[in-house]
């Protein structure tokens, strides 16, 4: 299976994979498919207000299973990872960002704007094409192209 074959089973597993996390109360965040040697593994990725516990996961993960097998989208052997965000999410989908709109995010640019190559701001919008994000009260617009890295930014506490 080629990459855009991996791209179409991304696609059909979102679509799958929503309602369930839905009825779950869980927001999906992003569906990669990627072969490791001769297995695929498909990493699903959910979150929720106040994050994701391990039993949470793990309750999911066989859900997503149960409905893999009914649906029979996969033709080769497969591993499941169902994981929620950590503190260092690196966002890389249009809908990774969209899932985040309103958080804090840090953004490495391949070069620098008005002398800065990593900023921090609220993610205010993203679409297909790009995303706003608002620093020090201006909303400023990037093409995913100017973007180099884009991660989820929190606070230390200490």
């Amino acid at each position: 299976m080629h990459g855009g074959a991996l791209k179409d089973i991304e696609h059909k597993l979102e679509d799958l994979i929503e309602p369930i996390a839905d009825e779950a109360g869980l927001s999906l965040v992003s569906v990669d498919v990627e072969r490791r040697g001769r297995k695929l593994v498909v990493t699903v990725c959910l979150d929720r207000e106040g994050g994701i516990d391990v039993d949470t996961c793990a309750e999911i993960s066989e859900e997503i299973s149960r409905h893999l097998d009914v649906e029979d989208m996969i033709s080769e052997s497969y591993h499941l990872e169902v994981e929620s965000p950590g503190l260092q999410r690196v966002l890389r989908k249009p809908r990774e960002y969209r899932c985040f709109t309103g958080r804090e995010v840090e953004i490495v640019l391949r070069q620098a704007f008005e002398g800065r190559q990593k900023i921090k701001g609220t993610l205010k919008h993203a679409d297909d094409e790009g995303i706003a994000v608002v620093i020090d009260g201006e909303e400023i617009s990037f093409p995913y192209q100017a973007l180099k890295k884009t991660s989820l930014y929190f606070e230390s506490p200490w």
